[in-house]
């Protein structure tokens, strides 16, 4: 006998059946893809940027690494309080709201006089950034099942390449043409514009909330906190993205200060090493939904260590800067599919947003580290260079090993509880 068609009405007012299924699918796809656009915008422009504002603020270029720890470390603080409601409330109208703050705070950034106004600003756009991202992959695990989900999440994170190769060009750009406030302002404006389409789009959804109990002793954390496999997806997690940015924030400024890259050619970088992204995603997640995450994480962790010791270890790289891009782009996209379509499948239905919301709290953590971390390793010499990578370089080797040993063993805790 064949299971039953599986119905929208379940997830909120309507009472769609397997027919509208497909289509409802494809358009949460596309929203939170957007949203996902928006976000990494938000995030990624602070790198690239950082030698302009700068400049124009008196910040030193060793400390950007302190403001996208602000930004994530709020993110992380925010995630971890969404753990314990997220799942009791519409989806869709936690996802507005968020990307709503997301717009108020990346907007206020661009009125910043010094350090401290720029850091508070990022910090209020960190506190709403955090669950935007966690929300939508929320509702990409309500919406699609297992054997399509890799591919799903693949496409969501179309928002990743899409950043690089339109959103940061783009911004690097406006920030030469009107200067380094520019960008904020633009993506602030988006963010408020994508806010008003997934509120028209989305479904409601909220039949995760009707199954969650309530009570102190109800909440979702307490019930994650005592499941073996999800502190293992975290710990995966953690080594994955203190990996990324140990390295990720210093980049901009190191290929522009030690290897003298001109600042008008930065656009360009990141949208080839975008391009590279978008091509590996095209088919990653269909890879990965067939032959199974371990495999393909443990190959991006490959290809990340040779970025690593190719391109920052040694001086001058064995890299030029374009491919130094191009394989941290495209092995990072693949190990972060890898391990997130892996992940979508240690939660039960009711506990997925608080999961994804802890996540997010856990994922940032974690970013912040990385970034304040190299900030420490790091210094500024007096020819204005960046001194230390080669230290960062060895930091993030150590994250990238312990991640590829948790991954292996997630893989073995989940493959007898998929929901």
């Amino acid at each position: 006998m064949g299971q039953p068609a599986r119905k929208v009405g379940e997830l909120g007012d309507g009472n769609l059946t397997q027919a509208s299924l497909g289509k409802v699918e494809r358009n949460a796809i596309i929203v939170v893809a957007a949203v996902q656009f928006v976000n990494v915008v938000d995030f990624m422009m602070v790198m690239p940027l950082g030698p302009d504002f700068a400049s124009a603020l008196g910040i030193r270029v060793s400390h950007i690494g302190v403001l996208a720890g602000a930004y994530t470390l709020a993110a992380a603080v925010s995630g971890f309080l969404g753990s314990m409601f997220l799942d009791r409330i519409c989806r869709r109208r936690a996802l507005v709201w968020s990307v709503l703050g997301l717009a108020i705070g990346t907007i206020a950034g661009a009125f910043a006089i010094n350090f401290q106004t720029l850091l508070w600003a990022r910090v209020l756009a960190g506190i709403f950034g955090g669950p935007t991202s966690s929300i939508g992959l929320a509702i990409i695990g309500d919406l699609v099942p297992h054997e399509r989900r890799g591919a799903a999440i693949s496409k969501v994170m179309l928002g990743f390449s899409a950043a690089s190769i339109f959103g940061v060009p783009i911004g690097l750009e406006l920030a030469s043409l009107g200067g380094w406030n520019a960008p904020f302002l633009m993506v602030g404006f988006v963010a408020a514009m994508m806010a008003f389409v997934a509120r028209i789009i989305l479904p409601p959804m909220s039949s995760h909330s009707q199954s969650s109990k309530f009570g102190f002793q109800s909440l979702p954390i307490s019930s994650l906190m005592r499941q073996s496999r999800v502190w293992i997806s975290y710990l995966t997690l953690s080594a994955l993205m203190m990996s990324g940015f140990l390295v990720y924030p210093n980049i901009a400024g190191y290929i522009q200060l030690n290897l003298e890259f001109p600042r008008q050619s930065m656009g360009s970088l990141y949208m080839v090493g975008g391009l590279a992204s978008l091509v590996s995603m095209s088919f990653c997640g269909h890879l990965v939904d067939r032959y199974g995450s371990v495999p393909w994480f443990l190959l991006g962790s490959l290809g990340f260590f040779l970025a690593l010791w190719l391109g920052l270890s040694v001086y001058p790289p064995l890299l030029s800067p374009y491919m130094m891009f191009i394989m941290f782009m495209v092995f990072g996209t693949l190990r972060n599919i890898s391990l997130q379509t892996l992940s979508s499948k240690v939660p039960m239905p009711s506990e997925r947003a608080g999961f994804m919301s802890l996540q997010s709290c856990i994922q940032h953590a974690a970013m912040a580290a990385g970034g304040i971390v190299s900030s420490r390793l790091l210094t500024t010499s007096s020819a204005g260079k960046l001194e230390g990578i080669e230290s960062v370089a060895m930091a993030s080797t150590i994250m990238v090993g312990i991640a590829a040993v948790f991954i292996v063993i997630l893989s073995r805790r989940v493959q007898h509880h998929e929901y």
